[in-house]
């Protein structure tokens, strides 16, 4: 019997994201009002916007949330919900005779730091999990006075953010069957490519080069640039992977995922890294990667590199990107700009993690699908592949179900299959066709991140969204161990329901000030590569659904603190009146004192940064997120007992099924992985484009 939550399961959960955040006076909010807000309108915007369950659309986000998640985290769900209201179940949970239906906002909020501070871990993650959920909701149901008490643009602003002209490129898609069990036989198709993200599109770019033909088969949609102008809430939706939120298990860390036409690619925020040279030595001492010792390894990045022109022409840093470079040159910490898939081009669009209008950012669909799509390579979208279909050791085809009509069929006649599904789908897939390989879905790696917030003070407005997302790096402390295990200080989507889950909670009230903070905050992201190791599979009694066991480690957690240490001196230096971080119980750091007259010896500050230099990052303490998830099916040249498939990307189970994406890093690239992610799969291709050349026979 499958378990579903409905209105009334959720009653509870609403009275306690009320507590979470809430209305204030009009008095309390003036002041953090952007200055283009009409003062007219604030009794219109609290009352209209006022608290979570005021919302109509709050509970059925919790809902579609909830029951997007295995059977089992809906069950423990509704047991806790049961407890909570119940007058036996819930003094053990609440350490309260009253029930939370019957508390008053005041107990309710002291209940959340109760849970906050406690020493049970248990009752930590309940704090966190409804904190983080609550905020980052409320900010994506925003109504336009919201967005503009903020100073945050709604979808109608963002159509005049930039004057570019918008992208008419369409792609066109073959149908998919309409008669349920039917074949599609293709037998003029080279390969076909399972997903559409950065592996794939530089697959297809490769076998195009050498005259092959692929069919890319896409589970998400595609939308086309004219489209690309959405909110927060309904690109998510669209764009992402579960709506945006693929929790853990243990709901410490929670990933996001592209799912759209052009995967990760389409939503990135354009940085270009290099695998790092310490990384590519221990893929070759530990994994038996010969080949990325070499200069053929080089060639391969150097060609993506080129491909999508990635420079640091016409970069101009937003107000965190700023920070960061000129922050760490005055403390002569290492720093650099990062160079961007822009093709030289000018591109001040702050909001490419909802796609790129102006078809400027070179992903899949801008750059890598444009010649295959003109030279007889086949698209279609939303088509899940349920199943490889295999016989003795090769793959004969495939089952797919269109998301649309719900209607199942094959696609046979493919010489050869790549899986380019991303690290949470590509070792699912495999698992759900019968490969057993013990490294199919293990060794995954998350780069757990935090966040470091800087508050500049309530005159001034950086309007972060009219700057290019990512464009600068501190890696003073991204080698703790010498083996490259360390954090990265990079700029983080300003956008107010990413940020907003990263403050130190301490009252619904101040919550909703924090909000307002928005114009004037610089966020820091605190991006480690993770020594921790999790696993992904999916839920046996609803297969559409991942399942990720991981926990951030001791190690992976005291990285991210130096991590918060360093970018606490570059906000410092830089003139922050305020430092947060996202732990409730670390003081924050304030001052007046001018820009000009700081130095980080500066007695005040140092004491601060002693006292912060002791408390540890706590398992709950901090929201934990991931965009980059890789290593789930990875590459080894020491045969099955060590990686999942060989050095050519090929599975040591199939002889024709290869697998070109993130998941085939025998560990974390330590950077951000576009680069990596194509340069492996750029090898792979020319690996697969050489198994299809016919041979010559004596």
């Amino acid at each position: 019997m499958s378990h579903q939550v409905e209105d009334h399961d959720l009653d509870v959960f609403c009275l306690l994201a009320d507590a979470v955040l809430h209305e204030i006076p009009p008095s309390e909010i003036v002041e953090y009002l952007h200055p283009d807000f009409p003062k007219d309108k604030i009794e219109e915007y609290l009352t209209g916007f006022s608290r979570p369950s005021a919302v109509p659309q709050f509970r059925q986000c919790a809902k579609k949330l909830i029951n997007r998640g295995s059977e089992l985290s809906i069950k423990l769900f509704l047991y806790l919900t049961t407890a909570l209201d119940s007058r036996i179940l819930a003094p053990a949970l609440t350490n309260s005779l009253t029930l939370i239906r019957d508390m008053d906002l005041s107990q309710r909020e002291e209940l959340l730091r109760s849970w906050r501070d406690s020493p049970l871990t248990a009752k930590r993650r309940l704090f966190r999990v409804y904190a983080s959920f609550t905020l980052s909701t409320f900010n994506k149901l925003g109504t336009d006075l919201h967005f503009k008490a903020l100073g945050y643009p709604g979808r109608e602003l963002r159509t005049q953010i930039q004057d570019y002209e918008v992208d008419p490129f369409r792609y066109s898609f073959m149908e998919k069957l309409k008669h349920e069990g039917h074949e599609l036989f293709l037998p003029d198709i080279d390969v076909l490519i399972i997903g559409s993200g950065s592996g794939a599109g530089v697959v297809a770019q490769t076998l195009t080069e050498s005259g092959l033909k692929s069919l890319v088969l896409e589970k998400g949609k595609y939308f086309a640039s004219e489209e690309l102008c959405m909110t927060d809430l309904d690109g998510n939706e669209a764009l992402f992977e579960s709506g945006g939120t693929i929790p853990s298990t243990n709901q410490q860390l929670f990933m996001i995922a592209g799912s759209t036409f052009g995967g990760g690619s389409t939503v990135n925020w354009s940085a270009c890294l290099k695998t790092p040279f310490k990384v590519r030595k221990e893929w070759y001492d530990d994994f038996g990667l010969d080949f990325v010792a070499t200069q053929q390894y080089d060639d391969c990045m150097d060609y993506v590199w080129k491909k999508m022109g990635a420079s640091t022409e016409h970069i101009e840093h937003s107000a965190a990107n700023a920070v960061i470079m000129d922050g760490a040159a005055k403390l002569g910490y290492a720093h650099r700009a990062l160079e961007q898939n822009t093709g030289g081009h000018v591109h001040d669009c702050g909001m490419c993690h909802l796609g790129c209008r102006f078809g400027i950012k070179q992903g899949g669909v801008n750059c890598w699908f444009r010649e295959p799509s003109e030279k007889g390579s086949k698209f279609m979208e939303q088509v899940v592949v349920e199943k490889i279909l295999q016989h003795k050791g090769k793959a004969t085809g495939i089952l797919c179900r269109d998301t649309e009509s719900g209607i199942k069929f094959k696609i046979t006649g493919p010489k050869k299959y790549v899986v380019s599904g991303g690290s949470l789908q590509t070792p699912v897939l495999l698992q759900k066709s019968g490969f057993k390989n013990k490294h199919i879905g293990a060794n995954l790696k998350l780069h757990p991140v935090s966040v470091a917030l800087g508050d500049f003070g309530n005159e001034v407005d950086f309007e972060a969204y009219k700057r290019p997302l990512m464009t600068a790096v501190c890696n003073a402390v991204d080698d703790l161990d010498g083996k490259a295990h360390g954090t990265r200080i990079e700029a983080i989507l300003h956008a107010p329901y990413v940020t907003a889950p990263f403050y130190p909670w301490q009252s619904g009230a101040q919550a909703r000030k924090n909000l307002l903070k928005y114009k004037q905050t610089v966020p820091l992201l605190l991006l480690s590569r993770d020594t921790s190791s999790g696993t992904v599979t999916y839920d046996k009694q609803k297969p559409d659904v991942l399942v990720v066991d991981y926990t951030v480690n001791k190690f992976d957690r005291n990285s991210i603190l130096q991590g918060f240490l360093v970018a606490s001196d570059i906000l410092y230096i830089e003139g922050a009146k305020e430092i947060l971080s996202p732990q409730a119980w670390v003081p924050t750091f304030k001052s007046n004192k001018p820009k000009h007259a700081r130095s980080i010896k500066d007695e005040d500050y140092v004491k601060w940064r002693e006292t912060v230099a002791k408390i540890p990052f706590d398992s709950y303490g901090s929201p934990y997120g991931s965009a980059h998830q890789m290593s789930s099916c990875r590459m080894s040249g020491k045969g099955p007992g060590y990686g999942a498939c060989d050095t050519k990307g090929r599975l040591f189970e199939c002889n024709n099924v290869y697998v070109a994406d993130a998941s085939v890093m025998p560990t974390a690239s330590g950077v951000n992985p576009m680069i990596t992610t194509m340069a492996f799969a750029r090898h792979v291709a020319l690996c697969l484009a050489k198994d299809l050349q016919p041979q010559t026979k004596l």
